[in-house]
């Protein structure tokens, strides 16, 4: 059937705009309702006929309150009140029911109808269907209420594993730290005071021995400091990372007292964060430049750092080993080496160390690299570092 419209085509010139004006406000999708003062309907649109179900000759002459739920009777007496004070009520959202006892929700506007003498004769009433969106809203509700649920659940869940972790690591450093002591000692002990009675292949399998519960020891160590990561507060304040890479160089001198190598300082700008984990990271990265450049004749270390937009990203570059880039993913991992432990040492565990600080503080870390070019160590902290 075709929707109503208003015919202006024979509309005296006198009449072109109110014509034109009906046919707006026929065609519209939205309810347009006009009222008396006491609630009862004189005029009626397609629109509020598509959306409330009723036909005009079934509603003109009729209470408007047919269109409002019994427990919001009392909002059609608050809205005439206003509309009689001169007040008009805008997008006030709500709900309604259709011819057929179902509910709609609405966004309503009302404003008041004044006749030639400027007295207030009644209320024209727009009504937008806004079901969508408020199933919509709905819907979101819900979402966000299941995901603070699995939220506290997962949060009580990582609680309970950092429990664990801490337990384990009791463990850990008790009852496998003093085992591996014992090996280590005895081993020593039967090289000092039987290496002299045993033949080379005896003293070669002590030593390996050793060495193996040597190495597990700093593996647990290693893996200690880093499970201590999570639990270790981080206590913010300003920081001047000048100072702090010139403190971890100075902790780090032994190693490379003779040896030939260069440190380049360049601009290192103040941050936020915490000072003795930050003190970390430079030791960490610092130490494994100095550790890949030792093949060097002249070994190369530039610290400094450099501007992304409001960002100050920090890096320390070496002229190294450095390192193939198809498996630079696996620098941050814990115990991921991409060198033979018998070309260079260590446990795997340093860069991880560096990544979850820097992650603590709310920054990234990532390396670029050639191999047998150098390596670069980039991070940044949080967006509000620098000056």
């Amino acid at each position: 059937m075709n929707e109503p419209t208003a015919d202006i085509s024979r509309a005296p010139s006198g009449d072109l705009s109110a014509a034109y004006l009906a046919a707006i406000v026929e065609s519209s999708d939205d309810v347009i309702i006009g009222k008396d003062l006491q609630g009862i309907v004189t005029s009626w649109n397609a629109g509020a006929g598509r959306i409330f179900g009723y036909s005009a000759g079934e509603i003109v002459g009729q209470s408007i309150k047919r269109l409002i739920p019994p427990e919001r009777q009392a909002e059609e007496e608050a809205i005439l009140e206003r509309i009689r004070r001169g007040e008009s009520v805008r997008h006030f959202e709500t709900v309604r029911l259709r011819k057929d006892g179902s509910t709609v929700d609405v966004s309503v506007t009302v404003s008041a109808i004044r006749d030639r003498a400027g007295r207030i004769v009644g209320a024209s009433k727009v009504a937008r269907d806004i079901t969508e969106r408020k199933t919509a809203e709905a819907t979101i509700h819900r979402l966000n209420a299941d995901l603070e649920r699995r939220v506290v659940e997962r949060t009580a869940q990582l609680e309970a594993a950092n429990r664990e972790l801490e337990a384990f690591s009791y463990s850990v450093s008790h009852d496998l730290r003093a085992p591996l002591r014992a090996i280590d000692g005895y081993s020593q002990a039967v090289l000092e005071d039987y290496g002299g009675k045993l033949p080379a292949e005896g003293l070669r399998y002590l030593q390996t021995i050793r060495a193996g519960a040597q190495r597990m020891g700093a593996l647990i160590d290693d893996l200690l400091a880093f499970a201590r990561l999570n639990r270790q507060a981080v206590t913010p304040q300003r920081v001047d990372t000048h100072q702090l890479v010139r403190e971890a160089l100075d902790e780090l001198g032994s190693p490379w007292a003779d040896r030939r190598v260069e440190v380049r300082l360049g601009d290192l700008p103040e941050c936020d964060g915490d000072a003795p984990l930050l003190k970390q990271v430079w030791m960490n990265l610092l130490s494994n430049a100095l550790k890949y450049t030792r093949r060097r004749d002249r070994a190369t270390i530039e610290v400094g750092s450099l501007r992304e937009g409001p960002q100050v990203v920090y890096f320390v570059r070496d002229n190294g080993t450095g390192f193939d880039m198809r498996y630079a993913e696996k620098l941050f991992g814990v115990f991921q080496r991409l060198h033979r432990p018998e070309e260079y040492e260590g446990t795997g565990v340093g860069l991880a160390i560096v990544q979850r600080i820097v992650h603590r503080h709310g920054g990234t870390a990532w390396a670029e690299a050639l191999v047998d070019r150098g390596a670069t160590f980039y991070f940044t902290l949080n967006a509000g570092d620098g000056p």
